[in-house]
């Protein structure tokens, strides 16, 4: 096995993003390198060191177990084909921290890989990504970033929506703001577009390679034919997509299924973060708006009406 890097030294990569922003996709195509290994969302510093207060002290070894099982009990942890006894035996052996626990779970995918680079995939880590770096003083950021009102428009069909556009739309902004307010230090984050990655996929992936020091590998665009363990598309059926050829359909269907009162309430929401990534505003949002307004004020008032004649002839 290539073990000539040990724990101490880990440096692993974290691809993050506003979710359903490609990070999937990406992690397909660095996890097709030999040389890469990119495990699937742990959602390690949300499940657990946000959560450390619930666990307690670690010093205590009933508080240090329970932690274990809960993170045995992922379901990643099945999808990286980790040994449950080789991670727990080695547990034992470490500094009772969640530092030590997130680099044990990537260094023992790494090994069972057998490749020179780990690496994880959880999105929203792009919220910790200071945090994470002090875990991992060495680690490097992969942030992908997608036209807002693609991604709201593909957050229909899936189980975290605030079920509202302009909800929505203040997520991806906050995901953006947060990136851009509060950066990894010493420039280890590499920054690409989701719309690059697909309409010029080798060239975007090359310079990604360039900022890994990594020669880039061919296998990395043939990623859909090779059968990943990390993506399980009957748990996360929103997926699929991303194990399928790059397709540039992906990339203007918002056009045709947000309506224009939804790409307005967008814009409104998310044209300030839209306009210092490169993306272009194109409808007039307020007049919009405000006319959507008074016809719920109109609405409201015509309901508020009724229920008072109600009333009143009672």
């Amino acid at each position: 096995m290539k073990d000539s890097k040990p724990m101490q030294t880990l440096n692993p990569i974290f691809l993050v993003g506003c979710p359903r922003s490609g990070t999937t996709l990406l992690q397909q195509m660095l996890d097709a390198h030999p040389d890469v290994a990119i495990a699937p969302e742990t959602h390690f510093i949300r499940n657990f060191w946000l959560k450390r207060e619930h666990y307690g002290d670690l010093a205590e070894d009933a508080n240090y177990q329970v932690l274990l099982h809960a993170i045995a009990d992922i379901p990643e942890f099945a999808e990286m084909e980790l040994d449950l006894s080789a991670f727990q035996d080695a547990a034992q052996t470490l500094d009772r921290s969640y530092a030590a626990l997130f680099t044990l779970l990537l260094e023992q995918f790494r090994q069972g890989r057998n490749t020179q680079i780990v690496g994880e995939k959880t999105p929203n880590h792009l919220l910790y990504m200071q945090t994470l770096q002090t875990f991992f003083p060495k680690a490097r950021f992969i942030h992908i970033i997608r036209d807002p009102r693609a991604v709201i428009n593909s957050w229909k069909t899936v189980p975290w929506s605030t079920g509202s556009v302009g909800g929505d739309a203040e997520v991806w902004r906050r995901y953006m703001a947060t990136a851009r307010q509060s950066p990894p230090d010493n420039g280890a984050i590499f920054t690409l577009h989701y719309e690059q990655l697909i309409s010029a996929s080798e060239d975007c992936l090359k310079k990604l390679c360039n900022f890994l020091e990594l020669s880039f590998d061919a296998s990395m665009l043939d990623y859909h034919t090779q059968q990943s363990k990390r993506v399980n598309v009957n748990r996360e059926p929103w997926k699929g997509n991303a194990v399928r050829p790059v397709n540039n359909k992906s990339l203007n269907r918002w056009q045709t299924e947000l309506s224009n009162l939804e790409i307005a309430t967008i814009e409104a929401v998310a044209s300030s973060e839209m306009c210092q990534l490169g993306y272009k505003t194109q409808s007039a949002s307020w007049p919009l708006l405000k006319a959507n307004a008074q016809k719920h004020t109109q609405q409201k008032l015509k309901l508020a009406k009724r229920y008072i004649n109600k009333l009143v002839k009672l």
